[in-house]
């Protein structure tokens, strides 16, 4: 084996390659803390968590089609504990009954040992503003074969409506990562997440406006934490004070105003900052409050512009990772794949930025999931993959073709 081949070579298939990212000890810990063996003699947590990342990675349909395809590999999952193949009963069985906690808890413990290698300032935001105090927060809806998780809207004129689930995320600007995540029925009213999600001090929430709750802006406002919104169309307030904009790019008004609500049947008020931005891309005009009172009102607007990320997020989990075709029928079991196709999302984004986004995401989670068995070190291919052709294939490909036509 000449020296340049086995520099691209692995000791481990790439499934390996990318189920050592997740440490063993971190894993161990969780599952001791949620219990989640303790029913279970012939489908261990370890095997069932292997089954689905294989299932939601490579976008298998059906509990048939995963164990047949697992039994396929097993010799390359011996090494992380798995001997025998589960049946698709026993497989459906932990889908049902394995809480879906213990796969949350290994998302939240994947996040805490990756955090600081998350960090990046990959985002322009005129300078004022350190990217790690911005929270951008949205919801996005995975639609379901049935009305197991209540489905939004109004009933379709047969009376039967799809079942959905409503994906609550909070991302830090300069992370790329979810750091709070809750899965509810998709008609789950937006403001609940504003009653579970915790802001830190100083932290700047960045949010569509079908979240407004100026009480809690009140409560904000009192305890050093910030927002930036759109206006509802609907909001009442009065001026309070106005700056002069005359010379701001595409700042049409930029004020002070005291919004009015009611709470409790008590009428109350909270004071924010209006910008009215003209986007000169669009044409259109944009209100946005906030209660960063010290900013530049272009910097306002450009936070909100960059809330497109979080939207970005959300395509890119759904078009990677299996969340079109559900492998259980139960709550539990939905979840549990939402969750795994969370913690592929965040190893994968770990993977990218080690090889400097030098690949697609979406190309690099492909040329895994479709060469799992491969020994090729999948961290160096991304990252040199001219090398590898240059020093390896060509060479092989010219002796292979030599040989054939001496065959002749």
């Amino acid at each position: 084996m000449s020296q340049v081949k086995h520099k691209f070579l692995s000791g481990h298939p790439i499934i390996a390659q990318l189920l050592s990212l997740i440490p063993k000890e971190l894993f161990n810990q969780v599952v001791e803390e949620e219990n989640s063996d303790r029913y279970y003699k012939k489908l261990k947590t370890s095997d069932h968590f292997i089954c689905m990342f294989y299932a939601v990675l490579t976008r298998n349909s059906s509990l048939r089609e995963v164990c047949k395809n697992i039994g396929l590999i097993i010799t390359k999952l011996i090494p992380f504990g798995m001997k025998q193949l589960p049946a698709r009963s026993t497989l459906s069985d932990a889908n049902r009954k394995r809480s879906y906690r213990v796969f949350e808890q290994l998302y939240k413990g994947l996040y805490s040992y990756y955090r600081a290698s998350l960090v990046g300032n990959w985002l322009d935001i005129g300078g004022e503003v350190d990217l790690s105090r911005v929270e951008v927060f949205d919801s996005s809806t995975v639609t379901l074969f049935k009305e197991i998780l209540r489905g939004a809207g109004r009933n379709p004129l047969n009376g039967k409506k799809k079942g959905g689930a409503k994906i609550f995320a909070k991302m830090n600007l300069a992370e790329g990562v979810p750091n709070f995540i809750c899965i509810r029925s998709a008609a789950t009213n937006e403001n609940m997440f504003l009653k579970v999600m915790d802001l830190p001090e100083h932290g700047i929430a960045v949010f569509d406006k079908g979240y407004n709750r100026y009480s809690c802006f009140e409560k904000w406002d009192s305890s050093n934490r910030y927002f930036v919104t759109r206006k509802k169309d609907n909001a009442r307030y009065e001026v309070v004070s106005e700056f002069d904009c005359t010379h701001a790019l595409d700042i049409i008004k930029d004020q002070i105003i005291s919004l009015s609500y009611r709470e409790k049947g008590v009428s109350r008020t909270v004071e924010a900052r209006l910008v009215v931005y003209a986007d000169p891309e669009s044409g259109e005009t944009l209100e946005f409050i906030t209660n960063l009172k010290g900013l530049d009102a272009l910097t306002i607007a450009l936070l909100y512009k960059n809330r497109w990320v979080i939207e970005v997020l959300f395509k890119q989990i759904k078009q990677n990772f299996e969340l079109r075709y559900f492998l259980s029928d139960s709550e539990n079991g939905i979840k549990i794949q939402i969750w795994v196709a969370l913690i592929l999302n965040l190893l994968f984004t770990v993977l990218h930025k080690r090889i400097k986004e030098a690949e697609d995401f979406s190309t690099m989670v492909m040329v895994a999931a479709k060469n799992l068995c491969s020994y090729v070190s999948l961290e160096k291919f991304l990252l040199f993959p001219e090398a590898y052709f240059k020093s390896i294939f060509q060479k092989d490909l010219q002796n292979m073709q030599t040989q054939l036509f001496l065959s002749g």
